[in-house]
């Protein structure tokens, strides 16, 4: 759970920046700069933070549930391959006598 939280954190954060951004675009874009704009680029500073704060959680929880599944993924595929039955290695015909 704690690596499907930091990942969600890291989303919700980039969703804030996201959110601040086309606040400060829409109050520049009506004529309207001041007090709203300010507040668009505080919203845009804070998601920023907390995306800097929960990116690296979130990007550790990806490099270890990639790691375990390869992990899985090889020792299953070393149980299949020991199951398969053994090769038989036939000789050439040109070198028998």
């Amino acid at each position: 759970m704690p690596k499907l939280a930091a990942i969600l954190a890291t989303l919700a954060a980039v969703i804030t920046q996201l959110i601040g951004v086309t606040v400060m675009l829409t109050t520049r874009a009506t004529g309207n700069p001041g007090t709203a704009s300010t507040t668009g680029l505080t919203i845009t500073i804070l998601g920023f933070l907390a995306t800097l704060a929960a990116a690296p959680p979130a990007c550790r929880a990806l490099y270890i549930w990639a790691r375990d599944r390869g992990y899985l993924l090889y020792h299953q595929h070393q149980a299949q391959d020991a199951a398969l039955p053994p090769v038989v290695h036939l000789p050439r015909s040109g070198t028998m006598p």
